[in-house]
């Protein structure tokens, strides 16, 4: 089983070194790693995203374990950071907690699906159609937290903002394919065969964008980020999924979603909405790197209590 786990989490590993190591030893203009992380975000990983929710296998969903632990994961984070704050563990700077909040709420669906296609292909699609419930849900918490503190709370900044996200757009236009029953062949063929190169092109581009120059700027936040999103998360998420009765495939799909380091678009949240952009580049670059270990650990915990089935 840890061989297992390691097929799947070592490629990811490696081809986040190769992005890192082409980024700091090679002459490549910055420039080809704006375009190349415009391409994933804007194109290769909504054509993933649709082609798999229009192919996908009729699926069983448990719309309400299903929700109801995902979204009672995210509630308890959320009053958890709002808590903290309150009582000054972030500090006074409201950008600060900003970032923070993101760094424990949001997720990395290029790793989230990667490793759903290295430990279980079969269950894509169903990481995807979870990913597809939550990503609407997360990025109005992250806007909403982030737009809090503004001159009064612009409720059509923060629809824009959902508006424009490419992956949002991408599970709506997958769910409207499927309902409408897209035949498999072209269009959806071609978005299958750009969508081969989401994952990896993802994946590198955010071994290239880790700033670790960016550590130094909050320390303590940033551990605080990784104890919450790489352990406490996830922990929280397997005692709400037994609880409320999710099958193990199931509790698979939402711990692939709980367990995984931070999105590095949070990054370009935080720039954009006046979040601390310099600290959440250090969050991304740490929970990045020891996901890589915690992961596994979390995975396998998991396995061996049998609440999950890897194989």
């Amino acid at each position: 089983m840890v061989s297992l786990i390691a097929d799947a989490v070592l490629p990811i590993a490696w081809i986040l070194g190769l992005g890192f190591a082409i980024k700091r030893f090679s002459n490549v203009d910055e420039s080809f790693w704006r375009g190349l992380e415009w391409v994933s975000y804007w194109v290769l990983m909504p054509s993933l995203l649709i082609e798999v929710i229009v192919r996908a296998p009729d699926i069983s969903v448990p719309w309400g374990p299903l929700i109801g632990s995902i979204y009672s994961t995210l509630g308890i984070i959320t009053l958890f950071a709002i808590l903290a704050w309150r009582i000054g563990l972030f500090g006074p700077s409201y950008a600060s907690f900003t970032s923070v909040y993101q760094g424990i709420v949001r997720f990395n669906t290029f790793i989230s699906l990667a490793l759903a296609a290295g430990l279980r292909p079969d269950l894509l699609p169903h990481v995807a159609i979870a990913a597809a419930i939550i990503i609407v849900i997360i990025n109005i918490a992250c806007v909403s937290v982030m737009t809090a503190k503004h001159s009064g709370f612009d409720l059509a900044h923060v629809v824009r903002e959902l508006l424009k996200n490419p992956l949002i757009l991408a599970c709506v236009i997958g769910g409207m394919g499927r309902s409408l029953e897209f035949a498999d062949a072209f269009p959806i063929s071609g978005l299958a065969l750009i969508g081969q190169a989401a994952l990896p092109m993802g994946v590198l581009c955010l071994g290239a964008g880790l700033q670790w120059q960016a550590v130094r700027a909050g320390l303590g936040l940033t551990s605080f980020s990784v104890v919450t999103q790489l352990f406490l998360k996830p922990l929280i998420f397997l005692g709400l999924a037994l609880w409320m009765g999710l099958t193990d495939d199931w509790v698979l799909v939402g711990l692939l979603l709980t367990c995984v380091s931070t999105a590095a678009s949070s990054y370009i949240l935080a720039r954009q909405l006046g979040g601390d952009a310099q600290l959440m580049a250090g969050i991304v670059a740490v929970q990045t790197v020891l996901s890589i270990v915690s992961v596994p650990v979390v995975l396998w915990f998991a396995d061996s209590m049998n609440w999950i089935r890897l194989a």
